[in-house]
This record gives C-alpha cells, structure tokens and sequence, in this order.
C-alpha cells in the first residue's frame, strides 16, 4: 500500500506494467523532485512482494525527514539515503525548507544479492556528504537516451552503475558509522556536561566545528532523536525534580532552564509530560 504525493517531478524514465518482468534487475522509476512542501511518499511493506522497490535518493536542496522502523532522520543537501524494499517507510519534505532531490526506484535479485552481501539490511542508510549524487547522474543520463533497440545494453550499463553505487554507499556508511559513535557521545557529552540548561544547536554546531544538518543526522543515528529533543528532555527531568521537591516557583523554573517566559515553559512542560507544572507539582505532594 502507497501514498505518494509527489509535486513536481521530472520523471526520468518509468518501467510501466512491464516493471519485475526481469526478475534479475529491474529499474521501477528515475527522476528528479522540485522543492514542494506537501510532497510526501510512505509505502506499507509486504515481505513476499516481489516487485518491491528500493529507494536511492540524493538531496540536492532543501530539508526532508525519513521514518522508518521507529526511528526518524533529517536530511540536507549532499546527503544520501537508502531504503530497503523489505521495510515499510515514510519520507518527506520539511514544510518550511521543502527538499529537492535526484532518485532511482529499483529492485531484482542483483540488488538483492549485492545489498545483502554488503550489510545493508536495515529499514533505512543516511549518510551525510555523500559522493553518490554522481552516480545517480550517470545512470539518469543512461536512461535519458533509452530506447527500443538499446533498452537490454542500456540495462546492463545501469545495472553496473547501480552496483557501483551499492559500494560506494556500503564504504561510506562504515565511515559514517566510526566516525558517528564517537563524535555523537562526544555531543552527548557536551550537553551532559553543561551546568546551565542553555546550550542550542547553534552552540554544539560552533563547538564541534559541524553542520547543524549533520550533527542533526549523526545524533539521531546513534540515540534514535535529535540533539533538540534531547536538550528538551534533560530539561523536563530537571522541572519534574524541582516541582517534586518544591524547590523553585514555576517562573524561576522558567529562568533556570532557559525558558523564553513561564508561559513558553508551562505550555512545552503540559506537552511533554500531559499536565501543567502546577497540577504536576500537586500531583507529586
């Protein structure tokens, strides 16, 4: 099951009802998506589908978020993504920054075998400053001059590329992978270790000499939400202890946490925890 709404897209080439007839590599779909905010695509897995597609796509503007086996990621351009045909997903365009973004649907056994071969079983691979975008190019150029007499060598030509790009993505996910641990323990660290409830992206993308979009991608990788969610939540286990123990009034609260008002603080405290710091504390007597 599949809703897709996609805006405007270029598409590249489209297989049509002959898709999966080539049970050894089939590409579904190749095109290129125009920043649109409404666009959006989630598809519904069934693991004996055998005409299910994987997904590469490489951001070239804008931002989007992907969720996938309860975990979400927020991509930027230069970042690539990879969703495996067996995993139901759903991706999109952030509404106030929408992304613009090159991609092939494809799937067969080829694919099925190199993908298994290289590890890359997960729902979902986001990986940051990615060299794939060239990739993808060269096949869309392939499919741009396809037709009835050089259809079988132009598959075959795109099949190798594809192959290409499986590798190139498996080699620069493993780099993704080391280097991701230690700097988003490291980030985790940096906000662990602040005395004050007022550290923002800003501050960690200054400090660790890092794009936000990126910092965003690696932390999310490693602990399955954002710096900012994170920060949010540091800061309502502190309200919870203090309204607990009585220790401060609801504005001094706002103050120590870095609130912008009591009534920013109340109103982000009753979101995340379902009542208003007054009941809460009530609650806890």
């Amino acid at each position: 099951m599949s809703r897709i709404v996609h805006g405007i897209v270029d598409f590249i080439y489209r297989a049509g009802a002959e898709y999966g007839t080539n049970s050894v590599f089939s590409i579904e779909s190749a095109g290129v998506n125009v920043p649109f905010a409404d666009y959006l695509v989630e598809r519904t897995r069934d693991k004996a589908d055998t005409k299910s597609i994987y997904v590469f796509e490489y951001v070239t503007a804008g931002k989007g978020h992907i969720e996938c086996d309860g975990k979400k990621w927020t991509v930027g351009a230069g970042d690539f993504y990879f969703l495996n045909r067996l995993h139901s997903h759903l991706y999109y365009s952030d509404r106030q920054d929408p992304y613009g973004k090159i991609w092939i649907n494809a799937g067969g056994r080829l694919l099925d075998g190199v993908i298994n071969a290289y590890g890359l079983t997960d729902g979902a691979l986001v990986i940051p400053n990615s060299q794939t975008g060239g990739l993808i190019e060269r096949i869309h150029a392939l499919l741009r001059s396809i037709d009835a007499e050089n259809s079988e060598a132009t598959m075959t030509e795109c099949a190798k590329v594809m192959c290409d790009l499986i590798i190139t993505a498996a080699t620069e996910h493993r780099k993704v992978q080391k280097a991701t641990v230690s700097t988003a323990e490291k980030i985790k660290d940096y906000i662990d270790s602040g005395l004050a409830y007022n550290i923002s992206l800003d501050d960690i993308a200054q400090h660790f000499y890092l794009n936000k979009s990126y910092i965003i991608s690696i932390f999310s990788a490693k602990y399955g939400y954002t710096p900012k969610q994170y920060i949010l939540d540091r800061k309502m286990q502190a309200a919870r202890t203090m309204l607990e123990e009585n220790m401060y009034g609801v504005s001094e609260i706002a103050d120590i946490l870095n609130f912008s008002s009591s009534q920013h603080f109340s109103s982000a405290f009753k979101k995340k925890i379902g009542v208003s710091p007054d009941e809460y504390r009530r609650f806890a007597r």
